[in-house]
């Protein structure tokens, strides 16, 4: 294998039970991403992983699309499981041995597979190891208990900057992640060295992640607003 996208779709949601199979905008929002990644046609496989059998089942129905569903261990189902647990424990194996991964998170679903395939251009430079989807941010804020000491700010507190001065500042989006097989095994983790990421503007509308009730109303409703449908 050269390429694989890999869909993470456990049972459990403590924001919106079963919101990995609910029926967004007509279909069961897990499809979303499973097309999404075919329609690219950059992949050698679609993995789709689960502990939930109506996903899998949905996964299996997708096999015309190298859709390959693959069983979770309970025990990196539950809501304390690591993303990069689930990862390694998969492409640590020799079968899966690959080039390139692509995460999907299904609690994406207004990417576009441009987006997927822009992100494929920069995961083949020597250079980048890792491709992270990002939205700007004009965010100025506080980490609560990072020491003893009480809250740390997040910018310079002598020079307070306006929404304008932010033009560098960028949340992921929790959209798109492209990393190589050869770095993640060794390291463990997607963002093996931050020096070697390459960053993926996407704009808000396309950045919303579904993981409440309220989220799941505004994603749908900001279809209108983009291309994707």
């Amino acid at each position: 294998m050269k390429t694989v996208a890999f869909i993470p779709a456990r049972k459990g949601s403590k924001g919106l039970p079963g919101k990995n199979k609910k029926i967004f905008a007509g279909k069961p929002l897990i499809q979303w991403s499973i097309e999404q990644a075919a329609a690219t046609k950059l992949f050698d496989h679609i993995i789709v992983s689960s502990d939930d059998d109506d996903i899998l089942r949905i996964a299996k129905d997708c096999k015309k699309l190298k859709v390959v569903p693959v069983e979770r261990h309970k025990d990196l189902a539950g809501d304390e499981a690591d993303m990069d647990d689930v990862l390694y424990d998969f492409f640590v194996r020799k079968e899966n041995k690959c080039k390139y991964i692509c995460l999907l998170p299904p609690t994406s679903p207004l990417r576009l597979p441009d987006d997927i395939k822009k992100m494929f251009r920069f995961i083949q430079m020597k250079k980048y190891w890792t491709v992270v989807s990002v939205r700007w941010s004009d965010f100025i804020g506080w980490v609560e208990k990072p020491t003893n000491h009480g809250p740390l700010p997040t910018y310079n507190i002598n020079k307070r900057p306006n929404r304008q001065a932010r033009n560098d500042f960028f949340l992921e989006n929790g959209s798109i992640y492209w990393f190589k097989h050869e770095i993640f095994v060794p390291y463990g983790h997607m963002i093996a060295n931050p020096a070697k990421v390459k960053l993926y503007e996407m704009p808000a509308e396309r950045s919303l992640e579904i993981d409440t009730k309220f989220d799941f109303f505004i994603t749908e409703k900001a279809l209108e607003f983009t291309s994707v449908a």
